[in-house]
């Protein structure tokens, strides 16, 4: 609705925020700007930021723009309309810029995140791309809402691991058992002579991908509910404090991801 590639990729970040916002403890406020350190050093300007509202209120510039304290901010998130090659590139060098930063000794650097609503090649290409750059400026977390790409460490993804190793993988659509619960490992098959990128399944329409010689159905809900738990997760683990309760509610089968 909105043709204005600017305009746009404001409101999508704008969308996301007012999720975040309602998911978020009281203690954290989501905002915008750039972060500055004790040296005078600037970070490049992120999207969307997580910020410790309660003890470092932000300062506003002369410019309207919003500058934090390194100190103060948990999580920088970069959010993409349609997910590039280039896209990736630069999510890496906002994340150098964070790490150019300087905190005050027992602060720590911000976590980073990126997410997307969708992107220009498959899945397995976003990884690909992710995979290449350096692991000091890869995201700590990424989200493709379309087709429901998520990729992280394995403990970021999973709180049952605490491996650092790099994974990724698709939310593909469950099948639901006759009692309509989850089944692990099975999902929803489409049809290979219909629509390649959307199909329809229970009067809802569903992106379909490629998965082991054949069509399945993914489940972007799944991989935006992921992203969020991880997000909430991760900004309490730095904060030292207990994970959230939505964390333990979460069934094994929501957590399965498939590489394809």
């Amino acid at each position: 609705m909105i043709a204005h590639q600017g305009e746009r990729g404001r409101e999508n970040e704008l969308a996301l925020a007012r999720i975040l916002e309602r998911l978020l403890p009281g203690r954290l406020g989501v905002g915008t700007g750039l972060l500055f350190d004790s040296l005078g050093k600037y970070s490049k300007q992120m999207d969307l930021l997580l910020y410790d509202q309660i003890d470092s209120p932000a300062v506003l510039a002369q410019t309207n723009q919003l500058l934090h304290p390194v100190e103060e901010i948990h999580l920088a998130i970069e959010v993409k309309s349609r997910l590039s090659l280039d896209g990736i590139k630069d999510s890496g060098k906002k994340r150098a810029s964070i790490n150019a930063l300087s905190p005050i000794k027992g602060f720590q650097r911000p976590m980073f995140a990126l997410f997307a609503y969708d992107a220009v090649s498959s899945p397995a290409t976003v990884a690909q791309h992710l995979s290449s750059l350096s692991p000091d400026v890869r995201p700590d977390l990424t989200c493709v809402l379309d087709p429901g790409l998520i990729a992280g460490s394995h403990g970021t993804l999973n709180p049952a691991t605490r491996s650092s190793e790099f994974t990724y993988g698709v939310t593909l659509l469950h099948d639901l058992s006759e009692n309509r619960e989850r089944e692990r490992g099975r999902y929803v098959a489409g049809d290979p002579s219909g629509n390649l990128q959307r199909q329809h399944h229970e009067g809802a329409l569903y992106p379909a991908v490629d998965f082991r010689g054949g069509i399945s159905l993914s489940d972007p809900s799944r991989a935006l509910l992921l992203f969020c738990e991880a997000l909430i997760r991760m900004t309490a683990e730095r904060a030292g404090r207990k994970p959230p309760s939505l964390t333990h509610y979460l069934a094994p089968s929501y957590r399965d991801i498939e590489q394809i």
